[in-house]
């Protein structure tokens, strides 16, 4: 069991190391104390007992009421066991109490785990992106209401996933 709570401070370097070591992209402690002081609820992790860092969850406020997930990684040894949907469900709940109403995220376009997890969770594509990371890989932009994740209601009509998204 993870224990989640808000990120603070003193838990950047540990958040910027999980991030090295799961996402195919670098990042330094500045981008997540960016996200920390932009919107300092918005950052959530997960621990163990004894304080080790199993996942966290990066948010960063956008305009018109929509929230993007900027970084999100649960720790290989611990992946399976439910933490990133712990950590997705209290970044919403999270969302939701302070009025959000659409969050968004990019994924590289290859990686299919994480599709399949976000479309679970009610998320749809919304656009393709050429060239999006660093190393010339494509990405999908993905968006949900945040209402409607994991709320079993009926996502939108074919074709009509990216209207009221924007």
């Amino acid at each position: 069991m993870a224990i989640l709570r808000q990120a603070n401070e003193r838990d950047v370097e540990a958040v910027c190391a999980l991030m090295n070591s799961s996402l195919d992209q670098m990042f330094s402690p500045l981008v997540v104390g960016f996200f920390l002081d932009q919107w300092p609820t918005g950052q959530i992790v997960a621990e163990d007992v004894f304080g080790n860092l199993l996942g966290a969850i990066c948010g960063s406020k956008l305009d018109s009421g929509r929230v993007t997930i900027s970084l999100f990684a649960v720790d290989v040894a611990f992946r399976g066991r439910g933490i990133g949907t712990e950590l997705f469900e209290a970044f919403r709940r999270r969302c939701m109490m302070e009025g959000i109403g659409v969050m968004q995220l990019e994924v590289r376009s290859t990686n299919t785990a994480a599709m399949r997890f976000y479309e679970s969770q009610g998320f749809v594509r919304i656009a393709h992106l050429d060239d999006f990371y660093t190393d010339g890989g494509d990405a999908y932009r993905m968006s949900a209401f945040v209402s409607r994740c994991r709320t079993g209601r009926p996502l939108p009509p074919r074709g009509e996933e990216g209207k009221g998204f924007s």
